[in-house]
């Protein structure tokens, strides 16, 4: 699979980005930083392969809404974030929907949410409002992509209608240190549950992070803010979830007259490595992750994540 312009665009960003970093000036150990603007980008093209999950764009902005004192153990944190995604079958050569092994899909949606973190536990709560099917503008991103380049475009037949979706997300965050040195090791359980029209299911995620890390409320690992210093960790991830409706492949949970939907399997899991590194102006980090199938005739996909976000 080519490198997608969002690929591209990633590429100059982090070039821009690095050079501000690298002109830029600290004084002491650590930086104070109340706002973040965050480009993230998931792509299969690292496995040669274009289907599936095959794309994610996600930019995000933060904003620490107060630090904790005396009289508020909580410290509150905002975030909006834009995103879309794309979803094919692995034959997009084919018009037939009898060659297909799932739908197409598209989503565009904006995010909003609250989490309210303390030196224990980090809970979140987030609403999504998007749209699926052709409004969505999955398709006509990726054919006029493919179509610069001359490589083969999708067809995009049969895919999940239009349709308009809320959802609600909560999760509850809890970590331990095991091990206190030169560098730390942590281990981190986040049981998340998903209600509304396009996502139904019930989650739980653990990570094992190994390196130098900050304590949970100001480590890029959970995307905090405040007083921020120097990071150099990796992690080792697993999910599990359990699935009651996933509109990417049956539509909305409400109504739906979609020409071709799946039932997706009851349970998915999640695997993979990440590396973060925080340099007080910038976070990035690189994820290698893998899911199993969604849906009994496909199989383990993987996709690379990259993330490079701006702290102000």
């Amino acid at each position: 699979m080519p490198i997608s312009l969002s690929a591209r665009y990633f590429t100059c960003v982090f070039l821009c980005l690095c050079s501000v970093t690298i002109s830029a000036q600290y004084r002491g150990g650590s930086r104070y930083v109340s706002e973040q603007v965050e480009l993230m980008h998931d792509n299969d093209f690292l496995h040669f392969t274009d289907r599936w999950y095959t794309t994610g764009s996600f930019i995000a902005y933060r904003k620490l809404l107060n630090e904790t004192d005396k009289e508020n153990n909580n410290k509150r944190q905002f975030t909006l974030q834009l995103e879309q995604s794309f979803f094919t079958p692995s034959n997009i050569l084919s018009s037939r929907i009898e060659d297909y092994d799932r739908p197409y899909a598209g989503f565009l949606g904006f995010n909003t949410g609250i989490s309210l973190i303390n030196e224990n536990r980090i809970l979140a709560f987030t609403l999504t409002i998007g749209v699926t099917g052709e409004i969505s503008g999955s398709e006509g991103l990726q054919s006029w992509f493919h179509s610069t380049n001359e490589s083969q475009t999708a067809t995009w037949t049969g895919q999940i209608e239009n349709s308009t979706h809320a959802n609600l997300y909560g999760s509850y965050l809890k970590e331990w240190l095991l091990w206190d040195s030169n560098f730390n090791v942590f281990v981190a359980t986040k049981p998340k549950v998903a209600l509304g029209t396009k996502d139904y299911y019930l989650e739980n995620d653990v990570k094992l992070y190994i390196g130098k890390r900050n304590e949970l409320e100001y480590t890029m690992a959970h995307r905090q803010l405040g007083d921020t210093e120097n990071e150099l960790f990796f992690a080792l991830t697993g999910a599990y979830r359990f699935v009651i409706h996933d509109a990417m492949l049956q539509g909305s949970i409400i109504a739906d007259n979609s020409e071709f939907t799946l039932e997706p399997v009851d349970s998915l899991f999640f695997y993979g490595a990440e590396s973060y590194w925080r340099n007080q102006i910038l976070d990035v980090k690189v994820a290698y992750m893998f899911s199993t199938r969604r849906v009994e005739s496909t199989g383990t996909h993987g996709f690379t994540t990259l993330s490079i976000s701006r702290n102000f």
